[in-house]
């Protein structure tokens, strides 16, 4: 039997969940200096960002609630190592730099943002399923070894250990981060964009028009709205996340493809991909400036690393709208890769 019940937002304080529904349908600011579009991790990171920078009025929109969508269903496991294995050495040098970045919140941020340090242990039937170039970052464990930290195995299995990784519950870190934002608006959606001069100039949304010296988008897919093109390669995938009861069992850490173990004994099994699939429903089966536009930037695509990436698309967005010019990291994340059109000019 599965018990759609929420994950995280159980385990957030009154306080923390009044965050997330701030400003219903109604707009206190209507000429921002930025206005962010979206409200999940990337979206609250980057508002919070812009704020603390100092760079003028920031006005934060969501459809929905804060975190209702991604965000709030995400395993919230904060471990950049792995990627190793997977992904470019530009992405795998940012996840460590926003790891660095969660740590640094969790000391300045006004009570931390729920930041857990732990270790990734990963199993494989054999030595030579984790690849051989991984950093010496990597503790190598033969069977024996594994069997000591994670007992109770159906077989015996060689694995890899990673220390001082992380996770948060994404949803307090959220609410956490968006209690400095002056001005927030959920359950208000971007409808069109209007344009003058290549400059965005006006944002129709639900709650009334809205006149943002700049703007960034940050909803995940890439915005689907009037008067704004983009053409970017995008789909969608669905994901199920499953916590059991508190069990006496420990982990020594996150134990992959095992369980994570939270705070109150549960176990954390997840996630699946489930394309073609876009309800919402529980099916128990299973970083650029805007091409075009001088004042308008965007972070989409972020897949299952929203959460890790969070603090470093804020970081890299506030620095390029403060200096004017994008900062070197975001040269690997342009939207020319998609196209065939000359570099434009940031």
């Amino acid at each position: 039997m599965v018990a759609e019940t929420p994950i995280w937002r159980d385990r957030l304080t009154a306080e923390e969940r009044a965050q997330l529904g701030r400003g219903a349908g109604a707009i206190s600011l209507a000429r921002p200096d930025i206005l962010v579009v979206g409200g999940g991790i990337a979206g609250v990171a980057t508002a919070a960002a812009l704020h603390e920078a100092g760079l003028g009025s920031v006005l934060l929109i969501e459809a929905g609630r804060l975190g209702s969508g991604a965000t709030g269903g995400a395993a919230g496991l904060l471990t950049p190592e792995i990627h190793e294995w997977s992904d470019p050495e530009p992405f795998v040098d940012l996840a460590r730099l926003s790891l660095e970045l969660w740590g640094q919140l969790e000391q300045t941020w006004p009570g931390g943002v729920g930041l857990i340090e732990l270790d990734w242990i990963g199993l494989a039937p054999d030595p030579d399923g984790f690849a051989p170039h991984q950093r010496p970052v990597v503790e190598w464990l033969d069977h024996d070894r594994v069997a000591e930290l994670v007992p109770g195995l159906a077989r015996p299995m060689a694995g890899a250990l990673i220390r001082r990784q992380a996770r948060v519950n994404p949803l307090r870190s959220l609410a956490r981060l968006a209690a400095v934002l002056p001005a927030v608006a959920t359950g208000t959606a971007a409808m069109s964009v209007t344009t003058e001069g290549g400059r965005v100039t006006k944002i129709t949304t639900t709650a009334g028009d809205v006149y943002p010296g700049a703007v960034v988008f940050a909803t995940g897919m890439p915005p689907m709205l009037d008067g704004l093109r983009l053409e970017l390669p995008a789909s969608r995938v669905k994901g199920h996340l499953l916590v059991t009861e508190p069990t006496p069992v420990r982990l020594p850490g996150t134990v992959a493809p095992v369980a994570t173990q939270l705070d109150d004994g549960r176990l954390l099994v997840g996630g699946t991909f489930d394309m073609g699939d876009e309800t919402p429903a529980v099916r128990q089966d299973v970083i650029d400036q805007v091409p075009g536009l001088d004042n308008a930037w965007l972070t989409s695509g972020h897949f299952r690393t929203g959460i890790l990436m969070a603090p470093v698309t804020a970081a890299t967005i506030t620095r390029w709208i403060s200096a004017g010019e994008p900062p070197a990291e975001a040269a690997a994340w342009s939207t020319d890769r998609f196209t065939q059109r000359p570099h434009l000019r940031r």
